[in-house]
């Protein structure tokens, strides 16, 4: 969180620029894996750096709130406004339908992740308002749902993902298929953007869990 100096000078937390740095080397590594086609697949064959990448992402940040005491305090101390509004980007998942229409995508994925997508980024922007406008707070409950949903959402994407590829359990008859997810430059979308956002609905779960343990109502 930003500071106030006795000088009325703002000062930058230092951990936001460590932290912002470590997301943009990751936004490089998954460009130039993308570029150099490390996510591409051959029709039937599993995505496997796709998956080592959701695993990595995942293990490394448990360990890292489990073992460091300072980005355990890092991550509880973020701003949940912040966090929430993150999920307004989630509203490009529209092109998902778009590229569906014009046959670039499979229809059962498109519309799960697009629909999905679209509810959540829109609900994150009243959400984050009426934190800031509401002196009472928001309910926890209905964050709660919201987090839920927008994680859950992630899930049942990712998993369409996969099973709607060539050969896959779901894939379409008609040879449309989800492989252009791992193709640059739309990689970014699962090899990153799903990545942070989704570790965003587990911080909010986190500071539910330890800053707001015992109130009805977040007030931020």
């Amino acid at each position: 969180m930003n500071t106030i100096t006795a000088q009325g000078d703002i000062s930058v937390d230092k951990r936001h620029l460590i932290a912002g740095g470590l997301i943009m080397s990751w936004l490089i590594l998954i460009i130039t894996l993308g570029i150099n086609d490390a996510y591409s697949i051959k029709p039937n064959e599993v995505p496997v750096t796709l998956i080592t990448s959701f695993i990595a992402t995942y293990t490394l940040f448990i360990l890292a709130y489990r073992v460091f005491p300072a980005v355990r305090d890092y991550l509880l101390d973020l701003d949940m406004r912040f966090l929430i509004m993150l999920s307004s980007w989630r509203m490009i998942g529209i092109g998902f339908i778009m590229l569906n229409m014009f046959g670039h995508l499979p229809t059962l994925f498109a519309y799960v992740a697009g629909i999905g997508d679209a509810l959540t980024a829109v609900a994150a922007v009243f959400l984050a308002f009426n934190l800031m406008k509401r002196k009472e707070g928001v309910a926890k409950n209905v964050i709660f749902r919201w987090n839920t949903f927008g994680l859950l959402d992630f899930i049942i994407a990712v998993s369409l993902g996969l099973l709607t590829r060539t050969g896959a359990l779901l894939a379409q008859s008609d040879g449309v298929n989800s492989e252009l997810m791992v193709a640059f430059p739309m990689v970014i979308i699962p090899g990153f953007l799903v990545q942070i956002l989704s570790l965003s609905h587990i911080i909010i779960f986190l500071q539910l869990r330890n800053n707001h343990a015992n109130e009805h109502y977040v007030k931020i």
